[in-house]
């Protein structure tokens, strides 16, 4: 307008912030996620991917190395690089923990198996200590106060999928709980048997990456995209079990259902 100022401010576009190699890795993980790349398939050789692109060869490496954290893609030595052949688990916040699977003799992570039409397995350590601050602060008990712990490695088929811990006093648990088999309907059941009904559940779920120990046990490499899960199972009274659960995010959809009010 004349007599007035006008200035335009020039703001990048967000891919033109991004590194070519983050740019070249959503191109392909979007390649992936559509089918264009199946499970199994092999990618283009770095040799093509950086003549496609017009980048350096280790421009590509950076990316492939972006889908390898993620989870989408893996190398086989002498033969390229695939992308992995894994159904997702479905994780059903809703259906996973209701007294009607437990009735059925399923616990949550037999829920999902059920579901979702796979096997599951886990390799489970029971142990005793003390609670410590954040447990503690969780099940609103003193941090001396000694609780079961269960550690757990979970498997769909024959791939680990996920890390689970549990917490729960020591008071109230029963000899039920202290074995790697807790039974039909898993830990939950045991718990409304021996007169602790359970009346809320609360999750918090975090995305982080997996570090060394975490990626170890996840048969993964570190940097991995993962869920941090903490789950505290309550009573009327009183909360009774923390759960901390470490998810392979690729490996998992996680599906909510929930009443409008």
């Amino acid at each position: 307008m004349e007599g007035q100022a006008v200035w335009t401010a020039t703001v990048p576009c967000m891919a033109e912030r991004k590194s070519r190699a983050q740019q070249i890795a959503d191109d392909l993980r979007g390649a992936i996620r559509s089918g264009a790349y199946g499970a199994g398939d092999r990618l283009p050789t770095r040799a093509e991917l950086a003549k496609r692109y017009d980048v350096a060869s280790a421009t590509i490496a950076a990316a492939i190395d972006q889908l390898r954290a993620d989870g989408l893609v893996e190398g086989i030595t002498g033969s390229g690089v695939y992308v992995r052949a894994h159904r997702p688990v479905l994780r059903s916040a809703r259906n996973r923990l209701s007294r009607d699977e437990r009735a059925a003799g399923r616990g949550a992570f037999t829920t999902d198996a059920h579901t979702g039409g796979w096997t599951p397995r886990s390799e489970v350590t029971v142990r005793t200590g003390p609670a410590g601050e954040q447990i503690a602060e969780l099940l609103d008990i003193a941090p001396t106060e000694q609780v079961l712990i269960r550690d757990r490695v979970m498997y769909a088929d024959d791939d680990v999928v996920q890390l689970a811990t549990s917490y729960l006093p020591l008071a109230i648990a029963t000899p039920e709980m202290a074995v790697p088999d807790t039974g039909p309907g898993g830990l939950y059941a045991r718990l409304e048997e021996a007169g602790h009904p359970l009346t809320r559940y609360e999750e918090t779920v975090r995305a982080g990456r997996a570090d060394h120990d975490e990626a170890a046990a996840l048969a993964t490499t570190p940097g991995t995209t993962v869920f941090r899960l903490v789950r505290v199972a309550s009573t009327a009274e009183c909360p009774v079990e923390v759960n901390r659960i470490t998810m392979l995010a690729e490996r998992f959809e996680l599906y909510y259902d929930l009443p409008a009010r």
